[in-house]
């Protein structure tokens, strides 16, 4: 019985032990041996705001002809690094239900401006950031 209650306790436990090891992971360690956080004290900035984001990326953003003749539309979230320096690396697809969108989502990230990097213990650090990228054909 006490053997069952350990384990019980252990179980309960767990979820907070595993949050504690979430405070960041290593993406592509051949590369970088640098932690990529998920969440820290001062997330990654885009200047003007996540107004001026979504500004800035419906004018760059180049809408597919596949995807227009077959009025295909939708969102496809991007996830990405913003590293020390505020650039983005390691864009990846998130969630997509059309792969037609996919590069169009991701070409449009090199045409960002830097954000401001994340900071965590005063010290600039590589941050996931995602975003949700919105195709949308107007009638």
């Amino acid at each position: 019985m006490k053997g069952i209650t350990e384990i019980l306790v252990l179980m309960l436990l767990l979820p907070f032990f595993a949050e504690a090891q979430k405070e960041y992971i290593c993406i592509d360690p051949s590369e970088d041996d640098e932690p990529v956080y998920m969440k820290v004290e001062k997330m990654p900035a885009y200047p003007g705001g996540m107004r001026e984001l979504i500004k800035d990326i419906e004018e760059n953003l180049v809408y597919p002809e596949d995807a227009k003749k077959n009025g295909i539309q939708g969102v496809v979230v991007v996830l990405f690094v913003v590293d020390k320096k505020g650039s983005i690396v390691a864009p990846r697809i998130l969630q997509s239900k059309f792969p037609v969108l996919n590069s169009a989502a991701i070409d449009v990230l090199f045409h960002l401006k830097p954000f401001e990097p994340g900071e965590h213990r005063g010290e600039k650090v590589n941050v996931y950031f995602d975003v949700p990228i919105q195709f949308r054909l107007d009638k």
